[in-house]
């Protein structure tokens, strides 16, 4: 009985190890834009940066929380391209160059497959949010986005 116990404990032992290091990141994360009155805001931002995240993105939600967004993130600095094929929220897209400043924002239409909404400047990142939310927050192009060390922690969810 003893020796069976003790095998119990360790493959729970084991199974919980497993769980919590096995399990994956929680890929959120707190950034920061710069408006132009000089106020810091904050995003709490879900981090897309493989193909199938980047793919899915916001599609299928009815809604997003007010300071909440997407952040996509790349290998590098491209030109990008989106569109809103099964999104349904309208949104505001930011496009972001390697060094954190926002070349240009879009204001997107849900469902609407018709346009794709390009960046015209190269661009390693894009942050979605709710439409309007840049322009309610004074967020313009030239703006500057703090990524709150996301992307550089150990485990980072770039792989570099």
């Amino acid at each position: 009985m003893q020796s069976f116990r003790n095998t119990y404990l360790t493959a729970f032992f084991i199974f919980l190890f497993v769980a919590v290091y096995a399990a994956p990141l929680n890929k959120k994360c707190i950034i920061y834009l710069n408006s132009a009155e000089g106020k810091r805001l904050k995003i709490n931002a879900e981090i897309a940066d493989s193909d199938s995240e980047r793919e899915k993105g916001l599609m299928f939600r009815e809604s997003i929380n007010e300071n909440d967004g997407m952040l996509f993130v790349f290998d590098r600095e491209k030109n990008l391209n989106f569109w809103m094929k099964n999104t349904l929220i309208p949104l505001d897209i930011a496009y972001i160059d390697k060094n954190g400043i926002i070349n240009e924002i879009y204001h997107m239409k849900p469902l609407d497959v018709s346009v794709t909404y390009n960046s015209i400047k190269p661009a390693m990142f894009a942050l979605e949010v709710n439409l309007g939310w840049f322009s309610r927050h004074k967020i313009i192009t030239g703006s500057k986005i703090e990524f709150n060390g996301c992307l550089s922690k150990p485990n980072s969810f770039i792989k570099r």
